[in-house]
């Protein structure tokens, strides 16, 4: 990058090139007077007053511009060239530059994370953005880096619980979201109170349905006389035999399944998965000619999941714990009622642990968790429910 300082009308000049444009503003903090400003070294002249203090002046300009462009490429967030004219300048005064509207910052950070982001994790940051918005109608607001103290959490929390009705884990995914984004206005300048760390982000452990392999049975034998509701059927199995999400179970081809096995990159995590088919997987491939039909609408396949599992008979009463309004309430539902296509990857997980000989392992290869404990509060385990290896176990020793 090429700066050059000029002298302008009574006024040093600075120019340099930015993202293909001309930029250009007058460098404050430097007084030139008549002859004392060398036009080709661009700098005052050594015979001048306050020579020495000018050009570390100028110099000043020359190394921070530098050095915050090159942060931004390293760093691939590329501000608009007037806001990076006036973080330079607040570089310059050592003052924190906060000039850029939150809402503007959330643009741009939006704009640029589509080469650092997978795709469901940028939606989830717009989830929360949308809401950071809703929030300033809510309070006829407009947030700037100087709002994020522990007023705003108490206040934006109160927001959640009693206004919006929302359980603690909502507000946490919020609030992860929210001290990510400041982190990346702290490390470009943007802000200087580091208060929104000291933010907490509360989490719950709530309750989830799955279906057990004698439920998978009762989907198998249902007799359903709409095909939108027999495709949803045989694709929510596909996942509660492979433990794929829905993007993935949705998106099946016939170029993934060979000598059955399917082999499959994950749409979220973008890890490469070879799983054994099922008979009944096989069983429903074949009668798709290993072509399964794309659905890319989740809502319209969770509204239609409810429907088989309803027709099918998983109408027992089930209680689950639920986080609402920051508490813990139990919750009664007909079972089919909490179905919907994260029950299948949720079935699969409990099922092959809980009744079958796989190893633990091979079945965190195909959730993605890296530990056991993650992989054991994953599984809805009902400790309730017989402990199967020890009634085996009592069994056995009482055998005669």
């Amino acid at each position: 990058m090429n700066i050059n300082f000029r002298l302008d009308r009574g006024y040093i000049r600075c120019d340099f090139q930015y993202e293909g444009e001309r930029a250009r503003f007058i460098v404050k903090g430097v007084s030139p007077k008549k002859n004392t400003f060398s036009i080709k070294k661009q700098r005052f002249k050594s015979m001048s007053i306050n020579a020495s203090e000018y050009n570390k002046h100028l110099d000043k300009y020359d190394s921070i511009i530098k050095e915050l462009y090159a942060k931004q490429k390293t760093d691939g967030n590329i501000l608009p060239k007037s806001e990076f004219l006036k973080l330079v300048e607040a570089t310059v005064s050592g003052n924190s530059y906060s000039k850029m509207t939150f809402q503007n910052f959330t643009a741009l950070f939006l704009k640029n994370a589509n080469t650092s982001l997978k795709p469901n994790t940028i939606k989830s940051y717009k989830t929360s953005i949308r809401d950071f918005m809703a929030y300033e109608q809510y309070r006829k607001i407009k947030l700037n880096f100087n709002s994020f103290d522990l007023h705003f959490y108490d206040d934006f929390q109160d927001y959640h619980f009693n206004y919006k009705k929302n359980g603690k884990n909502t507000f946490g995914n919020r609030i992860k979201h929210l001290k990510s984004l400041l982190n990346h206005a702290y490390e470009r300048g943007l802000i200087s109170n580091l208060t929104f760390r000291k933010f907490k982000k509360p989490s719950v452990k709530t309750e989830n349905v799955y279906l057990t392999f004698d439920e998978f049975k009762k989907l198998e034998n249902v007799r359903l006389d709409n095909d939108k509701l027999d495709l949803a059927r045989d694709l929510f199995l596909i996942g509660c035999e492979t433990g794929l999400r829905f993007s993935d179970f949705s998106q099946i081809q016939k170029s993934n399944i060979e000598n059955n096995i399917i082999s499959i990159m994950t749409q979220k995590t973008n890890e490469n998965l070879t799983i054994p088919l099922s008979k009944v997987v096989q069983r429903i491939l074949k009668k798709y000619n290993y072509e399964l039909p794309n659905i890319s609408i989740n809502a319209r396949f969770n509204k239609n999941i409810k429907n088989v599992c309803k027709q099918a008979g998983i109408d027992n009463v089930v209680s689950l714990k639920k986080d609402s309004n920051g508490s813990i309430v139990s919750v009664k539902r007909k079972k089919y009622e909490w179905v919907s296509s994260h029950t299948a990857r949720r079935s699969f997980a409990t099922n092959y642990y809980m009744d079958s000989d796989a190893h633990t392992y091979d079945l965190m290869c195909i959730t993605g968790h890296k530990t056991e404990k993650q992989f054991l509060n994953y599984i809805q385990k009902n400790k309730k429910e017989p402990m199967k290896s020890l009634v085996l176990a009592m069994k056995k020793r009482f055998e005669v």
